[in-house]
């Protein structure tokens, strides 16, 4: 007897804590199986999505042509996911022989395995120009040789309501003849009003209602109502703040934290308390009115690329760099706090999973077969 399985059906590859997933979830898919090979990250995933098949292990050990079968369901709608992205980063090695790239062709198995309806690769901003654009036209041309025709861009995840500076590399390939995916159109700049457009959210907008917190403290009540819609979506029925916590630093970095002036950063610090060697963006305070610049796995971290709180002498606690991603309250994560850090920061913000799932689903709906002359060949388009 096959599985029931409500709405468009997705598989996920390097699925992390879910972020992707969440935002898929949103647009209307039903996720039937999800893989990672980061225990905490699949933990976390069955917890938010326990309906879900989580495989946790090397992707190189599953048939997932296999596993599907067993599963009940004979077609997917959707593929998704992106390799991780440190053998490709346009931050640190660019290694071409990182054994961490054979993840990349691994998704081309899965791929050909699965011959999904449609597909959603995402990778760093850079992803195109890597490797003098090798990485880009093998994948490319892996699936047009698998028979799917494709639209590419660069994403900023700013410009569709995360209060987060984030540029992802979004690939979307259809199969010939299925109805070709239009890349979502921005829906927040700059300057609000434009084209219709909201103003960008900022840092405030999205961590105004959570309480303030000393070094080594935590706290369990919000300081306030909602403040604004995008605080009503992260709350939802919450009553009970979670994840809310600080360090308990030492006396020399309490020193650091009181020195940096809004919007400051390592620059700013006596010579005497700067490190030898050091980013300009290293113990740097958060602005803001402004979107923050891209969190890492490091974002609890004073010295990382700035995240030390707008107006607190420390740096982001889990639920604001949570709410920076976009992941609601009621997300919960599992593992000590340098591995939820380490999940958040890593997510693809389910606010920009979401868009981009919706652009796909719009695709499923339609009853056009075949692409319009005008995009056949006209594969390129980058936004950011």
């Amino acid at each position: 007897m096959k599985k029931l399985v409500k709405g468009r059906v997705a598989v996920e590859l390097f699925c992390g804590a879910g972020g992707l997933g969440l935002g898929l979830h949103q647009a209307g898919f039903s996720t039937l199986l999800a893989n990672d090979s980061d225990e905490n990250c699949c933990a976390s995933y069955k917890l938010n999505f326990p309906h879900t098949k989580v495989i946790c292990g090397d992707i190189h050990d599953i048939d997932f042509c296999e596993v599907a079968k067993g599963l009940g369901v004979d077609a997917i709608d959707l593929l998704a996911g992106g390799p991780p992205c440190q053998g490709f980063s346009t931050v640190g090695s660019k290694n071409e022989q990182d054994p961490r790239n054979s993840l990349f062709y691994e998704y081309l198995r899965v791929v050909s395995q699965l011959r999904p309806n449609y597909l959603l690769f995402e990778n760093v901003s850079g992803f195109k120009r890597l490797y003098e654009g090798r990485a880009f036209a093998t994948l490319v041309s892996e699936l047009q040789e698998l028979g799917y025709e494709y639209v590419y861009a660069v994403l900023n995840a700013s410009d569709f309501g995360l209060p987060q500076h984030r540029l992802r590399t979004i690939v979307i390939a259809w199969k010939s003849g299925l109805s070709p995916v239009a890349m979502p159109a921005p829906t927040h700049g700059s300057e609000a009003g434009l084209f219709g457009m909201l103003p960008k959210l900022c840092v405030i907008d999205a961590i105004s209602d959570l309480p303030p917190l000393s070094a080594g403290d935590s706290c369990q009540e919000y300081m306030t109502p909602p403040q604004n819609t995008y605080q009503i979506e992260m709350r939802g029925c919450e009553t009970i703040l979670t994840e809310h916590s600080s360090a308990n630093y030492g006396e020399k970095m309490l020193e650091i934290l009181s020195l940096i002036p809004p919007g400051g950063s390592v620059d700013d610090l006596p010579e005497r308390l700067r490190p030898k060697n050091y980013f300009k963006n290293t113990y740097a305070r958060l602005r803001p009115n402004e979107p923050s610049p891209t969190i890492t796995r490091n974002f609890g971290t004073p010295s990382s690329s700035r995240c030390i709180h707008p107006f607190q002498n420390r740096a982001l606690s889990t639920r604001e760099g949570a709410r920076l991603q976009s992941f609601p309250d009621y997300y919960k994560f599992v593992g000590g706090k340098g591995s939820k850090n380490l999940q958040i920061g890593n997510a693809v913000p389910p606010i920009l999973g979401r868009v981009v799932g919706e652009s796909i689903m719009a695709s499923l709906s339609s009853d056009i077969c075949t692409p319009p002359n005008h995009l056949q060949g006209k594969n390129d388009l980058v936004v950011s």
